[in-house]
């Protein structure tokens, strides 16, 4: 069973990991079946589309666009980072030479909060997520005692006490 694919196959297959259908990708990598009926159409497609091999490729592909796209947004965000550090050191070497002026110092502090942003700005996402998280738990949770009791007490009332 394992058999190279040919190149209408894998044509198929590529049109397929670009987002066709299984009709568009089908109509596109095999002409000829642009006169034959849509249910004969759709029928081969999904017959191709479940073979072993193409299944294989079919991984393959999604598998290497995946990473390729991992990859680029990982170098997007270093190179980033790095380009903000090169416009600090820039500005901050201009400044030592020349002095204080408007441009090198807005320059510098362009580049300080924009890597102040790209390293801090998850943290404080993921810090008010938490924060909201807690305040809808502690809201079901003064509704389930609401629920249970038909009562609310304070606590601290009570621990008070004892």
């Amino acid at each position: 069973m394992d058999r190279e694919l040919n190149k209408q196959e894998q044509d198929f297959v590529a049109f397929l990991v670009a987002g066709d259908t299984q009709r568009q990708a089908y109509l596109k990598a095999f002409k000829q079946a642009t006169r034959w009926k849509e249910t004969t159409v759709d029928n081969r497609a999904s017959k191709l589309f479940n073979s072993d091999e193409v299944q294989a490729r079919y991984r393959d592909l999604l598998k290497q666009a995946k990473d390729a796209a991992s990859n680029m947004a990982i170098w997007s965000r270093e190179q980033a980072f790095s380009e903000y550090e090169w416009l600090k050191n820039q500005a901050k070497s201009d400044i030592e030479e020349q002095g204080v002026r408007q441009a090198n110092s807005n320059a510098f502090l362009g580049a300080i909060e924009g890597m102040n942003n790209m390293a801090f700005r998850d943290i404080e996402l993921a810090d008010k997520k938490l924060k909201l998280e807690i305040e809808k738990l502690q809201a079901e949770n003064q509704e389930d005692e609401m629920t249970i009791t038909g009562f609310v007490f304070d606590r601290g009332a009570i621990d008070e006490r004892t």
